[in-house]
């Protein structure tokens, strides 16, 4: 005669082949047993009753909150194909933006090189000017017609002194004329008619300074303004 016991309630049973009588005391122990254990799962079941409910709530609200969340993905998905199609956009204008740029650091380097060519042209003028300043044709035209004076009155002198000297005052006459076969001051008229004064004042009112300075100020602003784009497209990397 003998008893095992269960593993999980600890139940005596009669081991078979033992013969083991029946015992009222043991039977009761293991309706105790059996009893008690209802206790305590009935316990745990009202517990998970009660987390059930809970979680059914919570299930409700995950599931109201996925349905909200769906709604605010469906609008991110139609935002992100409005966007995508205004970076397209943007996309476009940095390209004709860039050729724009490109043409006129085209237009800036002809610019230059004519303004260098200008440059070249201003130091040749000035050199040229300098020298007729240097000539000083006024002083010198001055001093040509003081002589003049004085050749005349000493011609007079002479025509005074003898009239027979008429060959000789023909010669002198012939040299008179010859100076003023130079032309000198026809000469002078025509390089105060080149009004060169008045075309450098021309080319200095053109302001190129003012106009490149200018166009410089506008790239900036366009350089500043094309950053801030790239910033708001994916934070600034070009």
């Amino acid at each position: 005669m003998a008893y095992t016991t269960t593993t999980r309630l600890g139940i005596k049973k009669a081991v078979v082949g033992t013969a083991q009588p029946f015992e009222t005391a043991v039977f009761n122990e293991n309706y105790d047993k059996i009893d008690a254990e209802f206790v305590a799962a009935d316990t745990r079941l009202d517990n998970i009753e009660a987390l059930n409910t809970t979680q059914n709530t919570r299930l409700t609200n995950i599931e109201t909150l996925n349905t909200t969340q769906d709604t605010r993905l469906t609008n991110i998905e139609a935002l992100n194909v409005t966007q995508t199609s205004r970076l397209d956009g943007i996309d476009t204008l940095n390209t004709t933006q860039n050729t724009r740029l490109t043409n006129i650091e085209t237009l800036n380097t002809t610019q230059d090189g004519r303004l260098t060519a200008v440059e070249g042209v201003n130091t040749t003028q000035n050199t040229r000017l300098t020298t007729l300043e240097g000539i000083n044709a006024g002083t010198r035209l001055t001093a040509v017609e003081s002589k003049n004076t004085e050749q005349d009155n000493r011609l007079s002198s002479i025509e005074t002194v003898n009239n027979n000297q008429a060959s000789t005052l023909t010669s002198h006459n012939t040299r008179i004329t010859t100076v003023e076969g130079w032309n000198a001051g026809s000469r002078l008229t025509t390089l105060e008619g080149q009004n060169l004064n008045s075309r450098l004042t021309t080319i200095e009112g053109q302001s190129l300074n003012t106009r490149l300075t200018t166009v410089e100020n506008t790239n900036i602003t366009q350089n500043n303004r094309l950053t801030a784009v790239e910033t708001l497209i994916d934070g600034g990397t070009p």
